[in-house]
C-alpha cells in the first residue's frame, strides 16, 4: 500500500457505514470498518446479538425502494414497494458483495475510544472478537454507528406495578412481554409509535391506548394502492432538481420549494388530520414538515373503529395505572415507550462531539467546523429516506480526504455550519444539489 495514501476508519457497518466504506474504496483510499455486531446490516438485523438494534418482526421500510436506493445498486424490481427488514440485510448483504469489499469490514470489533492526535489524525483503542484490546491509528475517522440504538425514556413522577419498556425490546405481540389480554398504553406517535400501537390493536390486548405528548401530521404509506411518495417531489439525493431552484441562493430554495409543497400537503391531507383529531390525537402543527410527518397506513382506521384509543400525555405514574393531562386515570399493565433515542457517540470525548442536546452542528451535514479528519455519515432528518443521504455524504468525504476536494477556512465551516436532527426535515434533492455545488467550489479551491 502506497504510503502516501490515507488510512480512514469507518465505525459502523450499518447502511450509512457499508455506503461510506464502499465510497471510500472508490477513492483509492485504504479503509478499515469497525463493526462490534457480528452481522452486517446495523439496525435491520433483528435480535443483534449488541443489543442495539431495535428492529421487530413486522419491520418495513417506510419509503419505497426509489426512494431508498444507493445511486448505483437499486432493490429488485420484483420486491415489493416497501421491503421488510430480512429483504434490506439481504440487499445489504449483496451489496457489499457487488462492490467486493467484505474484506475491509472487521465484524465482532468494537470501537471502544477514539481520540484526535496532537497533530491530526487519530488513535483508536479496539476490542478484538477475542476481548483483546489493541490501538491502531488512522488519518481520519468517519463515524457511522447510527442514531437508533440510545433508547430515550420518558422520566415521570409515581410508580408503576407492571412492565415498562422502550419500543428497542419490542419484536412482537408476544415478545419480550406476552399482551395478550393485557392493558397496554403506547407512548409516542411516531412511525414506530403508531405502527405497534396498531400491531398490538390487531392483537390480543385487552385494551390498546397511544398516548400523544403533540401533534403530528400522519399520513399514509399508500393511497388506493399508490405510494404517496411517487407524487413527491426531490425525494432523492440525484434528483434533479428544477431550474428556478437551482437560479436561487442556496439558502433561499428550501423555503421556495416549501411554500408550494405546505400548500399542497395541506390540500391532500388537511382533510385526514381533522379525522385524525376528531379521534383524539392532538392537532397537528400548522407547519407540515417542522418535524418529519408520520407515516401509518392504518392508524385513522384503527381509531375510528375502536380497537385503540387516542390519549394525551401521561404526567404520573400511579400503582396500577397511570394519569393523563387533564386528570384522566387509567389502568394499565404494560406502558412500552416509543419515544426515540439519543445520538450518541460513547467513544469520543464531549469535547469532540458534544451531543448533550442529541445533535450536532456540522458544515454540509458531515464536518465539525474545527476539524479536518472527523466525519459523521448518516446525522440526518430527511423528507425520504437516510440511506441515500448517507450515501452523499460519505462521497463528499471521499472527495476531501483523496485530494479532489478542499474544505473552505474554518471560520467560513463555523459561519455554515447548521444542526441536522432539531430543524425542518431536509429535502434530499436540494441537499444533494447543494453538495455537488459545494464540491465544485472545492474543487476550485483545490485546483487555484
Amino acid at each position: 500500500m502506497d504510503a502516501n495514501v490515507k488510512r480512514v476508519c469507518v465505525v459502523g457497518a450499518g447502511p450509512s457505514g457499508l455506503t461510506a466504506t464502499k465510497s471510500l474504496i472508490h477513492e483509492g483510499l485504504q479503509v478499515d470498518c469497525y463493526e462490534k455486531s457480528p452481522h452486517i446490516g446495523g439496525h435491520w438485523v433483528i435480535d443483534n446479538p449488541t443489543g442495539c438494534s431495535s428492529a421487530y418482526r413486522s419491520l418495513h421500510t417506510n419509503t419505497t425502494k426509489r426512494m431508498s436506493r444507493f445511486s448505483d445498486f437499486e432493490m429488485p424490481a420484483e420486491w415489493p414497494e416497501f421491503p421488510s427488514f430480512g429483504r434490506v440485510r439481504e440487499w445489504l448483504e449483496s451489496y457489499v458483495d457487488k462492490f467486493a469489499f467484505r474484506e475491509n469490514i472487521r465484524l465482532s470489533t468494537e470501537v471502544m475510544r477514539a481520540v484526535p492526535q496532537a497533530k491530526g489524525g487519530w488513535t483508536l483503542t479496539l476490542k478484538s472478537p477475542d476481548g483483546v484490546t489493541y490501538e491502531k491509528d488512522y488519518d481520519a475517522l468517519v463515524v457511522a454507528s447510527g442514531s437508533y440504538w440510545d433508547p430515550k425514556m420518558p422520566e415521570w413522577p409515581g410508580s408503576f406495578d407492571g412492565e415498562i419498556l422502550h419500543s428497542q425490546d419490542y419484536r412482537d405481540p408476544q415478545t419480550p412481554l406476552q399482551t395478550n389480554g393485557k392493558r397496554v398504553i403506547v407512548v409516542g406517535i411516531g412511525n414506530t409509535g403508531c405502527e405497534l400501537a396498531c400491531e398490538l390493536s390487531g392483537a390480543q390486548a385487552a385494551s390498546v391506548e397511544l398516548s400523544a405528548r403533540s401533534g403530528s401530521w400522519i399520513v399514509p404509506k399508500t393511497v388506493d394502492g399508490v405510494p404517496i411518495a411517487n407524487s413527491t417531489p426531490l425525494t432523492h439525493p440525484t434528483d434533479p432538481v428544477p431550474d428556478e431552484l437551482v437560479q436561487l441562493p442556496e439558502e433561499h430554495r428550501d423555503a421556495a420549494l416549501m411554500t408550494k409543497a405546505i400548500a399542497a400537503f395541506k390540500g391532500r391531507y388537511a382533510g385526514r388530520m381533522k379525522q385524525l383529531e376528531a379521534q383524539g390525537l392532538p392537532s397537528a402543527p400548522d407547519h407540515p414538515f417542522l418535524k418529519r410527518p408520520t407515516i401509518s397506513q392504518n392508524l385513522l382506521e384503527c381509531l375510528e373503529k375502536g380497537a385503540m384509543v387516542a390519549k394525551p400525555q401521561i404526567i404520573r405514574l400511579d400503582s396500577d395505572g397511570i394519569i393523563y393531562e387533564g386528570g384522566e386515570r387509567a389502568e394499565a399493565d404494560i406502558i412500552l415507550c416509543a419515544t426515540g433515542y439519543h445520538l450518541s457517540y460513547p467513544f469520543l470525548d464531549q469535547d469532540v462531539a458534544d451531543t448533550s442536546d442529541d445533535d450536532l452542528d456540522l458544515f454540509c451535514g458531515i464536518v465539525p467546523s474545527d476539524r479536518d479528519d472527523l466525519f459523521f455519515i448518516g446525522v440526518s432528518r430527511p423528507f425520504g429516506a437516510f440511506w441515500p443521504i448517507a450515501e452523499a455524504q460519505a462521497q463528499f468525504a471521499g472527495a476531501f480526504l483523496s485530494g479532489r476536494y478542499q474544505l473552505p477556512s474554518k471560520d467560513e465551516r463555523e459561519r455554515r455550519a447548521s444542526p441536522m436532527l432539531n430543524r425542518v426535515a431536509i429535502t434530499p434533492g436540494l441537499y444533494g444539489l447543494a453538495l455537488r455545488e459545494e464540491l465544485e467550489r472545492g474543487a476550485i479551491r483545490h485546483n487555484s
